[in-house]
């Protein structure tokens, strides 16, 4: 149901415009007095000027250039602030040097930490401000996560349903190609052979079987990492139109940046300072709510081509390492097997001094023979047991020595056996 969801995202908005409100009405006051005293400040410093300029200078340069340079004063104010500011009499504080806490910015700094990207333009000063937004983040940034996490995986089902959609007319049109084809092929064949309609029928039964067998089959749900980056640039351009409509004196390019580097860095270092627009509020709302929500979209359907990608990779260096590994172990065992040869041939005999790779030869001819008896068929000889150790008696030795003196007399090896250690041992001399 569509219920939690729809309560999940009113509870934020109703939290966030709680948030705002709370702010305003701590900072606001406060503000209004650190603004009023550096407008004191800035007209003490401009009446020091003024008696400067007027010692220094002539009375009349002083009467000429006096407006000029109040202007130019004026601008290295404004760029100070990051604001208009024009300092004239008669004007009052809120249009000379406005309070930074308005109700805008007091929502700005509010969404800013539910999406935890920062916002300078407007900073709590008081204590108590301090105190609440640390309250106000430690409940709100969790909520904003599962809202954001929430929208993100809306949206990727939205995403795929399409493109699983897009794929199915692409397949049902090169199913109608194909079939066309076939059809036509079939019919001359049946105009050039005289074949009967049976046939014909037959032959677009099957074909129509096996086209809905292929629509049957479910379409993977996975989106390619091109279409998925595709879709983050797109919203990126969206963004830098929206931020040129609203005011921001960018190219396009420097606004795609400024949407792109608040979607992904998630920061509003560079947002437009005018926000008496209303444009550049539902810009800042639009692409800081919904920047964080598709960026946990194209995360999560990412991780499901790059998590396939990763096993791929991760299964392809186990297979090199257990082809490496298997290499050794079966050197082991050729090394082995030569060692058990070598100590069957001087157990045999015992007065050989030195073992060549002859002896091993006719060694291993001496196994294959004694094995090609043991395994020829004797259907005219009675049978006559090969061991006496076959036999059962009372007396007889414990498992493990009886089997210990098996292992002693017995062949050790087979023939193919032989034939890799012999190998090995040649290519070691």
């Amino acid at each position: 149901m569509a219920l939690p969801h729809v309560g999940l995202y009113l509870s934020l908005f109703l939290y966030l415009v709680a948030g705002a409100v709370v702010f305003y009405w701590l900072e606001h006051e406060a503000d209004e007095k650190i603004q009023s005293a550096k407008l004191e400040q800035i007209k003490h410093d401009y009446k020091m000027i003024d008696a400067a300029l007027k010692e220094m200078a002539p009375q009349d340069a002083y009467n000429a250039h006096r407006e000029r340079i109040f202007e130019q004063i004026a601008e290295l104010s404004s760029l100070h602030e990051s604001r208009p500011f024009n300092l004239v009499r008669g004007v009052p504080l809120d249009e000379s040097l406005p309070p930074r806490w308005s109700r805008s910015s007091a929502f700005l700094y509010a969404l800013s930490i539910l999406t935890t990207t920062g916002y300078s333009y407007a900073v709590p000063v008081t204590p108590f401000g301090q105190f609440v937004a640390i309250v106000y983040g430690l409940f709100g940034i969790p909520l904003m996560v599962l809202a954001a996490v929430d929208i993100g995986r809306f949206l990727s089902h939205i995403v795929l349903e399409l493109y699983a959609k897009y794929q199915a007319m692409l397949s049902s049109l090169s199913c109608r190609k194909k079939l066309t084809t076939s059809t036509v092929a079939i019919r001359a064949k049946k105009s050039w052979k005289g074949t009967c309609m049976e046939e014909t029928d037959q032959a677009n039964q099957s074909e129509d079987d096996e086209d809905s067998e292929k629509e049957k089959q479910p379409v993977a749900k996975r989106l390619p990492l091109s279409i998925n980056a595709g879709i983050l640039l797109v919203f990126c351009m969206m963004g830098g139109v929206t931020y040129i409509a609203a005011g921001g004196q960018a190219t396009f390019l420097e606004a795609f940046f400024v949407t792109f580097n608040l979607v992904a860095n998630l920061t509003m270092s560079e947002m437009p300072s005018d926000l008496n627009q209303l444009l550049t509020l539902i810009y800042i709302f639009v692409f800081v709510t919904f920047g964080v929500a598709v960026l946990s979209m194209c995360a999560e359907l990412a991780a499901l081509e790059l998590k396939d990608i990763f096993l791929k990779i991760h299964y392809f260096g186990r297979k090199i390492k257990f082809k490496r590994r298997h290499k050794k172990e079966q050197i082991e065992i050729e090394v082995k097997e030569l060692l058990k040869i070598i100590e069957e041939i001087r157990r045999r005999y015992p007065d050989k001094e030195r073992i060549t790779s002859l002896d091993i030869l006719l060694y291993m001819k001496e196994a294959s023979a004694e094995r090609a008896v043991l395994t020829e068929r004797r259907d005219t000889i009675a049978f006559m047991p090969q061991t006496m150790e076959i036999l059962k008696f009372a007396d007889e030795m414990d498992l493990e020595d009886r089997s210990a003196s098996r292992l002693e007399e017995a062949p050790l090896i087979d023939k193919a056996s032989n034939k890799s250690a012999l190998d090995f041992y040649l290519f070691i001399h």
